[in-house]
């Protein structure tokens, strides 16, 4: 889920922005270093600062005497470094805590995502016996009464038999002749004892299995929150959609240990997989809002690392507590503690000075500068006035500028150009110019083949075999350690490499289950190749986000990584079906995943390389 479906405002710059630029100031991070002519780039707002930027460093942090409290290094001389790193530091005690406290929030919602895994845990089923042969015994009246599938039963009235001494009196003696009906009710083993399994609470078995469709009920909604969580957050800021969704999420989980009906917690699960997708990118996009310099790309990786983790913790919790319901809500209320750091929480420095909200940036900084130990100098919401965007200021000079740079996006007719402070470039044109239309069809594929594979064996590495706690504890250990040295192969030898090997990589282990001889003995053999395809496809999935916002100009690269959870949301809704047809050849999905592998490996190759 975790990251494959990060959507937000992801605004990354490259080492070729001129450091002082609005682009650096806002958004911080990669940017292309040659930018296309006609891009509808916001280069009169850099413009505009890099006019008083020379100014402000001769009375901003060089120019003021005053001590302080422990020495720090001048980011303003940093080519990573940004008008907000100058005060808050590319990664310092006050960003360490935040981060650290934000990344918890991926822990609820993978429990949510993949405790469905074990609340529908696999338990065997034959259909119940009548009241008047409750003690005959499960063996015999398996044998005797039903087809080995546990679903058809005898057609005969169970009524008219009895049993004396362990004798079966008025069976009849001839059954081969007699035809079978489908089973009303089930009984199910009781190795968890009293615990019961959604499966067994509701009886989904035989025809009325339909769990691929409830677990797509979460997906759904995950999908539908990977694409919307970004604009809501714009709009309304990250700190208050973050946690009003971790609400969401923590209220309605626990309310859906009290389902009633499979109806109500399908529904339930809509709203949670929403909430939970929401809580996942909005956490994602401020902690990397909270940081700058290579640190974005660091920390990016390590948000995604607390999944890795719940894996582990998961298939913990799940081993001691096997009741559905108990379990539903020991992963979803203790987490209302988290609601406590709300009125604290810090919102998006780079938010707040894109909303020109001076004061409470202010007001953020000097509480990040007294945490830090440092001392901010006098004049230093000066830098930040010269800083705001353009379109929040009424100058009448820059509101020219503007329009020419409106004019040469040639945008239709139809779109206004006098109220310039109000224009917004719309970013389906840009997209799908002539000059990223390429870029866009590539990022599609590369997030739906990347999905396929990794939510695909995430929640369905129960289906190869072997004991289902065991498979996600090791996978989970492992993908923790895989994303952690992900770090140190993206620094060494670049990101575009990187995800090449974690998509080529997987593919091929997938496809090469096929070589293991098919017998229950070889099972171990394709649950340690899907287990690594899991592991390597999982560092890809921490990296994607920022790959992909590397590839598109500031002013649509919101847009453009919404793009790729618009696929990756698509591709979480197949998920469940893909497995469907393993009933048909029992490798068929990972066939299917390792095809994608190589279909991805292809499209991140034909895409244009980045620093």
């Amino acid at each position: 889920m975790s990251g494959v479906l990060r959507r937000g405002s992801l605004k990354f710059d490259c080492v070729g922005s001129s450091r002082g630029s609005l682009d650096s100031n806002l958004y911080g991070g990669y940017r292309e270093t040659k930018p296309a002519p006609g891009t509808p780039e916001i280069k009169v707002i850099a413009m505009d600062f890099r006019r008083h930027s020379d100014d402000l460093k001769k009375v901003g942090l060089m120019a003021v005497a005053v001590p302080v409290a422990s020495p720090v290094k001048d980011l303003s001389q940093d080519v990573d470094s940004d008008v907000l790193s100058n005060f808050l530091g590319h990664y310092r005690k006050w960003s360490f805590m935040w981060t650290f406290l934000l990344c918890l929030c991926q822990l609820p919602t993978t429990f949510h995502l993949f405790m469905f895994v074990f609340q529908t845990a696999p338990k065997d089923y034959w259909c119940a016996r009548p009241a008047n042969l409750q003690n005959l015994s499960i063996t015999e009246w398996r044998n005797l009464s039903q087809t080995p599938n546990g679903c058809q039963l005898l057609d005969i009235d169970y009524s008219q038999v009895i049993l004396d001494n362990g004798q079966l009196i008025n069976w009849p003696s001839n059954t081969s002749a007699m035809g079978y009906r489908k089973c009303q009710q089930f009984e199910f083993s009781d190795v968890d004892g009293d615990a019961k399994t959604l499966v067994q609470d509701f009886g989904l078995v035989c025809g009325n299995n339909i769990t691929n469709y409830v677990e797509m009920c979460f997906l759904m909604g995950a999908a539908a929150g990977a694409v919307l969580s970004g604009w809501i957050s714009d709009r309304f800021g990250r700190r208050h959609t973050l946690m009003s969704f971790v609400l969401i999420q923590t209220v309605f989980g626990g309310i859906l240990a009290f389902s009633t009906s499979v109806a109500m917690f399908m529904s339930l699960r809509v709203i949670i997989g929403f909430a939970s997708m929401t809580v996942t990118v909005v956490s994602f996009v401020l902690v990397v809002e909270l940081v700058s310099g290579k640190w974005r790309t660091i920390i990016g990786i390590l948000n995604i690392l607390p999944v890795a983790v719940s894996y582990v913790l998961s298939s913990g919790i799940a081993y001691m507590i096997r009741d559905w319901r108990t379990l539903q809500l020991v992963i979803s209320w203790p987490w209302l503690v988290m609601l406590s750091i709300w009125y604290w929480l810090p919102e998006s420095p780079r938010w707040l000075l894109a909303q020109g909200r001076l004061e409470e940036l202010s007001r953020l900084i000097e509480s990040a500068a007294k945490m830090n130990g440092t001392v901010l100098p006098n004049n230093y919401q000066k830098m930040l006035e010269a800083a705001v965007p353009i379109a929040l200021r009424q100058d009448t000079s820059q509101t020219e500028a503007v329009t020419t740079v409106v004019q040469e996006t040639k945008m239709p007719p139809d779109v206004p150009h006098m109220n310039v402070p109000h224009v917004h470039v719309n970013p389906l044109f840009v997209v799908f110019s002539s000059k990223y239309w390429r870029t866009t069809l590539l990022t599609l594929i590369i997030w739906f083949t990347l999905i396929i594979i990794y939510f695909g064996l995430t929640l369905h590495l129960s289906n190869l075999g072997g004991n289902v706690y065991v498979n996600s504890a090791v996978a989970g250990s492992v993908e923790s350690i895989s994303i952690c040295i992900s770090i140190f192969v993206v620094i060494k030898v670049g990101i575009r490499r990187s995800l090449l090997g974690y998509m080529l990589l997987p593919g091929l282990c997938c496809l090469a289950t096929n070589l293991v001889p098919q017998n229950e003995h070889n099972q171990t053999g394709v649950i340690a190749l899907a287990t690594i395809a899991k592991c390597l496809i999982g560092a890809n999935n921490a990296i994607i986000p920022t790959y992909t916002a590397m590839q598109y100009p500031t002013i649509v690269r919101n847009f453009g990584v919404g793009m790729g959870n618009l696929a990756s949301g698509i591709a979480l809704i197949l998920v469940p079906s893909l497995w469907q047809l393993e009933h048909y050849d029992a490798l068929l999905p990972l066939n299917i995943m390792g095809v994608c592998g190589l279909i991805g490996a292809v499209a991140i190759i034909l895409m244009k390389d980045v620093e």
